[in-house]
């Protein structure tokens, strides 16, 4: 039945109007799948040849109660109003060849949807969590030739399982999960995957991208990053990663996504500050982070461009006021604005993800054809030779000699022009911007006799081109997608199999002026035997970019009234929860970490560390702690953490502390929170850190609705700092500040691994 479903589905899509010119922008609220699935998670993205963009998702329910949809399917015209397609498999067209017994739950994660080699490729995470030798982790992939599906499994994994050495002398198995497919412009592909349990890897797949070869490059450290997205611009390979620690506790999750970029797809990978995201010390700069408002776990990015250019990040995103859908966590479909400052992608310039109704994706097009019906559209002045084809991705525009289509509207100022393109022949193919019949205009061809991709500029004044190398084996016969983008006398086209930030050729190009205005044509050129097809065409304004981002806040002076410099005992302002577990000397607090703890989710006693805790303020202050935790080379056990604490009680509290799990070194920025009698935790790990590391946590209270807000910054050297979001604690009075030190166990051996940190300072600053 369920193929049934997806089989007339993808027929409609041949058959629906799909994009209205002249439409206002939408606003939206998230989730934008609100009227799909509670839940949509780790998203994927494409935009169909049918004028669809197509999401896809982790396995899950679509309401409490339903029935387990194995990776579901939905589609909007405008990356804001969504509605359900299918899904990927049914119980019987899952895959089974893991040779595990039929009684395990197979689960199917983070879908990475793309498109080459004449079909669409959907590459997922196989799962099997029983906690024993019957548990699998591998990538997978199906393929189908209409985005709907249906879609048939390879029947072999791509990648894994795979095992990797946690500590020295001991194997674990890797989590191969979470897979990225990237067309670098050699045409190589690669696949990036993995998380906890051996970090992200990279590596090249073969041509047909059903396997992999070559030699495996580490990407970042285990236990730091997963949901790489690669993102190919202005010559710089941008790794988007979400933090580990906080995808999916309901309101205490965090989730940030963090990017880095390096001149080559393997790296190394550095962020803003020069920080690698490779290593013990991993950096990173935010993209989105928890802002304080409803939204939480806002990570596991894709992007995806509207017909205007502009960026979106596509993330899944928790309500913490309504973090659950029957047991799980309602892990919404979620887009932010997404801006390019300074040669950095930052959401909303740094709002992130926005609360309550807010201007959405253009909607608003000059040309747009996705070719629905058994003649070319109305939108095009009819011309000789020209007709119509179908395959099962739907209709599209075909011509079998050289000749222009030209639309009905004139195109004007600034413009993105984007289309489908397959040239079955020798030849050229594409766009013209501003065309005439005396053959001026701006040509954004690919042109199989030469191998490149070229812009050409005629006017009265004469001809200037720009050209750029297509990958040797392009196939020229595969649909490929075509941007061009002009913005005043400048103009930049690009290359892509779909359009997802991996272009394998980019041409730029300073145009003469009296090509601002005219239509737009597809054009094919060549001998009479010249074969070409088109699809999908559209022509928008051109977005205007945001080039101011949100400044980071300001901490004000010291209040030495609420400062120590630890000079002389803790006086009386200071009190103990629990009793006193750190001593003063020299000018320093020396803090020994404990085994105990304050997680409930640790396999340990919980609520049992000690805290050492002051009356803050009131209003709005940054507190800033000094810290040093010798941990050297040294591979500690458990989760030992120092730094500020922001306590209510146990089991409602915020903490920011330098802190290491196994090897990789960060800062966890972490909350406990109570939600309906039960109790979650949930952390980022986030950096770049060193062994000695300055923090701040900045409080204010909300002004909509009264909690109080604690956004983390932390800093290696003092001077610089990296500003990583916002938790929160419940309305009433203020909690208590402090310092930490908890979370280590010891060598299961029996050796006990004594750490202490050591905290120059504690400051308020107002």
């Amino acid at each position: 039945m369920r193929k049934l479903v997806a089989a007339v589905l993808a027929l409609g899509a041949l058959l629906t109007p799909i994009t209205a010119i002249g439409a206002t922008p939408p606003t939206y609220t998230n989730p934008v799948t609100a009227g799909v699935s509670h839940q949509f998670a780790d998203p994927s993205v494409i935009r169909g040849r049918d004028g669809y963009w197509y999401g896809y998702a982790t396995n899950g329910t679509r309401a409490p109660g339903d029935e387990r949809h194995l990776m579901m399917i939905a589609r909007s015209t405008d990356l804001v109003n969504w509605e359900y397609v299918g899904d990927v498999f049914t119980p019987e067209t899952a895959p089974t060849y893991d040779g595990r017994p039929a009684d395990v739950v197979r689960q199917f994660w983070a879908p990475s949807i793309e498109y080459f080699a004449g079909r669409y490729l959907l590459y997922y995470s196989y799962v099997i969590n029983n906690g024993d030798d019957r548990s699998w982790r591998a990538i997978g992939v199906a393929t189908a030739s209409h985005p709907a599906g249906p879609w048939t499994d390879s029947g072999r994994y791509v990648t894994g399982p795979e095992t990797w050495e946690p500590r020295p002398g001991v194997t674990g198995w890797r989590n191969v999960i979470d897979p990225d497919v990237f067309t670098a412009p050699d045409g190589r592909r690669y696949l990036y995957y993995g998380s906890v349990n051996g970090g992200v890897q990279a590596v090249q797949l073969s041509g047909d991208g059903l396997r992999t070869i070559g030699t495996r490059v580490q990407i970042t450290a285990e236990n730091r990053y997963e949901a790489a997205y690669i993102v190919h611009r202005g010559g710089w390979y941008y790794q988007f990663l979400s933090v580990i620690g906080g995808c999916c506790a309901g309101p205490a999750s965090a989730y940030p996504v963090v990017v880095a970029r390096s001149r080559n797809p393997l790296g190394p990978f550095v962020d803003r500050n020069g920080h690698p995201i490779a290593g013990r010390y991993g950096g990173g700069t935010p993209v989105q982070v928890p802002n304080g408002n409803q939204w939480v776990s806002p990570g596991h990015n894709a992007v995806a461009t509207d017909l205007s250019g502009q960026d979106w990040l596509v993330t899944h995103g928790i309500d913490k006021g309504a973090p659950y859908a029957g047991p799980e966590n309602a892990r919404g479909l979620v887009i932010s604005r997404l801006d390019w400052i300074d040669g950095w992608p930052i959401a909303n310039a740094g709002r992130g993800l926005e609360a309550g109704p807010t201007p959405g994706p253009a909607t608003d097009t000059l040309v747009a054809d996705a070719v629905t019906g058994p003649q070319p559209s109305d939108v095009w002045q009819p011309a000789a030779g020209w007709s119509v084809g179908t395959e099962p991705a739907g209709g599209y525009l075909r011509t079998d000699s050289p000749g222009m289509l030209t639309s009905v509207v004139p195109i004007d100022g600034d413009v993105r022009a984007r289309a489908s393109v397959r040239l079955n022949s020798a030849g050229r193919a594409g766009l013209v911007l501003a065309s005439d019949d005396l053959g001026r205009g701006l040509r954004v061809l690919i042109d199989a006799d030469r191998r490149v991709l070229r812009i050409e500029a005629r006017s009265g004044s004469g001809v200037v081109r720009s050209e750029a190398s297509l990958p040797k084996g392009f196939w020229y016969h595969d649909w490929h997608e075509l941007t061009v983008e002009r913005r005043g006398n400048r103009v930049h086209a690009e290359v892509s199999n779909a359009g997802l930030y991996d272009p394998v050729a980019q041409a730029s190009l300073v145009v003469p002026g009296g090509l601002e205005s005219g239509p737009l044509a597809l054009v094919a050129e060549g001998n009479e035997t010249v074969r070409a097809d088109f699809d999908d065409v559209t022509a928008a304004p051109l977005f205007q970019p945001v080039t101011v981002r949100e400044p980071d806040p300001v901490a004000g002076a010291v209040d030495p009234a609420y400062s120590d410099e630890f000079a002389r005992p803790l006086g009386p302002e200071w009190r103990w929860v629990r009793p006193p577990a750190a001593t003063v000397g020299g000018g320093r607090l020396t803090f020994p970490v404990q085994t105990r703890t304050l997680v409930d989710a640790r396999p340990k006693s919980d609520d049992d560390a000690s805290v050492l805790l002051r009356d803050p303020p009131p209003g709005t202050w940054t507190a800033e702690a000094k810290v040093t935790v010798p941990f050297g080379g040294s591979l500690p056990y458990g989760w030992p953490m120092a730094g500020l604490i922001a306590y209510a009680d146990d089991d409602q509290w915020v903490v920011l502390g330098s802190a290491t799990r196994v090897d990789p070194r960060y800062a966890s920025f972490g909350t406990e929170q109570l939600f309906d009698g039960a109790v979650s935790y949930g952390y980022a790990a986030i950096g770049p850190v060193a062994d000695t590391l300055w923090l701040r946590l900045r409080h204010q209270v909300d002004p909509v609705n009264g909690e109080h807000e604690y956004q983390a910054a932390i800093s290696v050297n003092g001077t610089r700092w990296t500003w990583y979001g916002a938790r929160t604690l419940r309305v009433g009075p203020q909690p208590a500040i402090g310092l930490v030190a908890m979370d280590r166990d010891d060598d299961p051996t029996g050796q006990t691994n004594g750490l202490a940190a050591t905290f120059d300072y504690f400051r308020i600053w107002r």
